[in-house]
């Protein structure tokens, strides 16, 4: 659990940092919230779950279903213009899928070792 919590904070003040330095501003607006959400969605489930704690899909698989759903995600963005892409923005969408791969295997692991418990 200390592990769990320590990357959870570790990871929201990286966020903090990292929207101040591209975005200019600490807190996300709500179209760059829902987006920066599920690149975390993707990262926590696909990633962090089913590919490095359960084994339930393979790496090959997980990469290109990831690459599908950002890669459409950033396609819609740039057709409606809502940002131009550009270096910081793919940094900020793999921070934001990296922390979800950690705390999703975290906390898989966690859920797994209370389960066992009882």
């Amino acid at each position: 659990m200390k592990l769990l919590v320590f990357s959870f904070i570790v990871g929201v003040i990286l966020l903090y940092f990292l929207n101040i330095a591209i975005l200019k501003t600490p807190i996300l607006g709500l179209h760059w919230s829902i987006h920066a959400g599920l690149r975390f969605l993707i990262g926590f489930i696909l990633l962090g779950v089913s590919f490095f704690y359960a084994h339930a899909v393979k790496f090959k698989s997980a990469v290109y279903i990831t690459a599908g759903i950002v890669g459409m995600d950033y396609i819609y963005d740039y057709y409606v213009q809502a940002y131009r892409l550009n270096l910081e923005i793919i940094f900020h969408g793999i921070f934001m899928m990296v922390w979800g791969a950690i705390l999703g295997y975290l906390t898989a692991k966690y859920v797994k070792e209370q389960l066992m418990r009882n």
